[in-house]
């Protein structure tokens, strides 16, 4: 199987439920949410950037910092609350479990 796809769907699959915990009374919406954000950023990363990035260290930095950065936006926006401190937290928390899942199985 395409190496790609199988990151993608890690990263949706262990990102999604620890986003939408962080948000009791939406967790359907911001599970989508997170979803289709983390599937856009995870693409963007394990394609394009891979091939633009100077090093495997910058494209770590850059990929990782920016999807959790985008990845927290959407999730203000898209969230009731719009609480910002819980948008960076979620996205944190998701990124960080998911890169330690990634490490583990490869």
């Amino acid at each position: 199987m395409n190496p790609v796809l199988i990151a993608l769907a890690i990263t949706v699959v262990v990102e999604a439920p620890v986003v939408a915990l962080c948000y009791p009374g939406e967790r359907r919406r911001m599970a989508l949410t997170c979803a289709l954000t983390t599937g856009a950023t995870n693409l963007a990363m394990n394609t394009l950037l891979f091939r633009w990035a100077g090093s495997y260290q910058s494209y770590l930095l850059i990929g990782e910092a920016g999807a959790a950065l985008v990845e927290a936006l959407v999730y203000f926006l898209v969230s009731r609350e719009r609480d910002v401190g819980r948008a960076l937290l979620a996205s944190a928390l998701a990124n960080s479990l998911s890169y330690g899942v990634g490490l583990a199985l490869f």
